[in-house]
């Protein structure tokens, strides 16, 4: 049995420790939380984990094998690279930190230390992403066109960070995922309405090989809830639309009938978890690793950098 130490038990974090409750080869060892209330609420609940305000207990628990960071991304850098100078393994909820420099940091880090570093991108574990992705290696829709991805909603509205880090994130790692490849450019475009320096609407642009345009739209001020992606290749296209309960994914021929695959139910958060439990145990890369992270964050400093250069195309290097 692996021993979990979660760190953050606000709303994402009680996710992940209902989650990790349920994963029979996991024991949550303990929870650290700064609100009192909550852990006095958790302790009702989940009398055998012991809770506390300060993380240096599970840094000094030699049965807790694993960290789960679910604290404020500002937060993210400090205490992932605590735990893994001490040699325990790390998923970090997304953003895994907020600039690449951190990120590159946390992976020489976790080389150095030969300990497991693995990045929250839950979209890479969703499947109908999964699905997605088998289609476009199996060659189904041939040579990739254009991917539009829209990640949308009226809120919720966060001043911690903007609509990029809150939202693209999850889409850039489905990007990466599915395309397989750097970026020759990426170019953005942002506003911000709602809070002055905080971006609540964010397009961005990017440019492949072999001509394929990729295109994100992020947003807090929609009336409507979009979770899409367009994937258009040469043969056939692909429409995925995880706001439908059931056929999330379809197939689109230019000639022919709809195509609707039969999915997975796993939950993707469960998928996500039972693999870091799993890497733990085999001491594989994980999915969402450390060439993974690095992808994302490297694109998602020079969106940074594109939003405040008047969205200047930049080149990937």
């Amino acid at each position: 049995m692996i021993g979990i130490g979660l760190i953050g038990c606000g709303a994402w974090g009680l996710n992940y420790l209902k989650t990790f409750a349920e994963i029979p080869e996991a024991n949550i060892l303990h929870v650290c939380d700064q609100n009192e209330n909550i852990l006095e609420e958790l302790s009702s609940n989940y009398p055998q984990i012991r809770t506390t305000t300060n993380y240096q207990d599970l840094l000094d628990d030699e049965q807790v094998s694993g960290a789960v960071i679910a604290t404020p991304p500002q937060s993210h850098f400090a205490i992932a690279a605590n735990f893994l100078m001490r040699n325990k393994a790390v998923l970090v909820e997304k953003p895994i930190t907020l600039s690449y420099i951190d990120t590159d940091r946390l992976i020489k880090l976790s080389q150095k230390n030969n300990t497991l570093l693995m990045a929250g991108h839950i979209m890479e574990y969703h499947p109908a992403v999964v699905k997605l992705q088998d289609y476009i290696n199996q060659g189904i829709l041939g040579e990739l066109r254009y991917i539009l991805l829209e990640r949308a909603n009226l809120g919720k509205i966060r001043s911690d960070v903007s609509v990029l880090w809150d939202l693209a994130v999850h889409d850039l790692s489905i990007v990466r995922y599915l395309v397989n490849q750097e970026p020759r450019w990426v170019s953005a475009h942002g506003e911000s309405y709602l809070q002055d320096g905080i971006h609540d609407i964010v397009a961005i642009n990017m440019g492949f090989a072999n001509n394929l345009f990729v295109k994100l739209h992020c947003n807090w001020m929609y009336p409507l809830k979009r979770r899409q992606i367009i994937v258009a290749g040469g043969r056939t296209m692909a429409a995925l639309d995880d706001t439908r309960d059931d056929f999330k994914l379809q197939i689109i021929p230019y000639n022919g009938d709809i195509t609707m695959p039969k999915l997975e139910r796993t939950p993707p958060l469960t998928s996500q978890c039972k693999h870091f439990v799993d890497c733990l145990q085999t001491g594989d890369e994980p999915k969402t690793g450390v060439r993974d992270m690095a992808w994302v964050m490297k694109v998602m400093d020079l969106i940074e950098q594109s939003l405040f250069s008047n969205s200047a195309r930049l080149h990937f290097r």
